[in-house]
């Protein structure tokens, strides 16, 4: 590695022990960000299809992480460059192994931030895949339920006995519920509290279906006709 000319010991222990810190700070490093840009990629594909998946919400998690790949993909790409310059170097110049002792050194402390905010991204985007899982699961029959309410609705407001009380509220009302329908759908909806859920608010448009045609289905009044 170091060539057939001898050195002084002491400055090889010293490059040795700074390499490998160097060494265990790359593998802290390269492996969560793998992970993390499989996170990323996995999510980015798990919205944005129309079916309702929070595409707003998740994009807005997903922010910090093409800066943060980037800065450590700046990082690796430097320990490559000092690696490959060390490893093949013929120096006996105890001074100049101790540069390069320093340089190892120097970089393996410079990871320590940006591992530590790696494990951070890593663990809130493994939660966020969790909870995009789960939604997957649950969403479905909620989603369809929710289109089913509003079909019926607007067949039932089409077909209706005319004059019916109150039925341009109603028609205004079931357009409202129509373009929330189309929100949700396109994952334009911001999960901003613990409590918020996409199910909940598909089952809202459900009721608001409902209680139209439940206004439809009201026999007419003496003053109505």
């Amino acid at each position: 590695m170091w060539g057939r000319r001898r050195r002084p010991a002491d400055a090889e222990r010293r490059l040795a022990a700074a390499m490998e810190a160097a060494a265990e700070a790359h593998r802290r490093l390269a492996a969560p960000a793998d992970r993390v840009d499989g996170l990323y990629r996995a999510i980015q594909g798990a919205c944005g299809h129309g079916d309702g998946m929070p595409r707003s919400s998740t994009r807005e998690a997903l922010a910090d992480v093409p800066g943060t790949l980037e800065s450590c993909r700046h990082m690796l790409a430097s320990y490559a460059e000092i690696r490959g310059e060390w490893t093949h170097a013929e120096v006996s110049d105890p001074d100049a192994i101790d540069r390069a002792a320093h340089l190892f050194a120097s970089w393996a402390e410079q990871t320590d931030e940006a591992a530590a905010h790696l494990e951070e991204l890593l663990a809130a985007l493994t939660e966020v895949r969790a909870n995009l899982d789960e939604l997957r699961i649950a969403l479905p029959p909620v989603r369809a339920r929710a289109h089913a309410a509003v079909t019926a609705a607007r067949n039932d407001l089409l077909w209706a006995r005319s004059p019916v009380p109150g039925r341009f509220a109603l028609e205004a009302r079931l357009n409202a519920l129509g373009d929330r329908l189309r929100e949700l759908d396109a994952g334009r909806v911001e999960l901003v509290e613990d409590g918020d859920d996409v199910t909940e608010w598909y089952r809202e448009v459900e009721t608001g279906a409902a209680e139209v045609r439940d206004a439809l289905s009201r026999p007419l009044s003496f003053g109505d006709r």
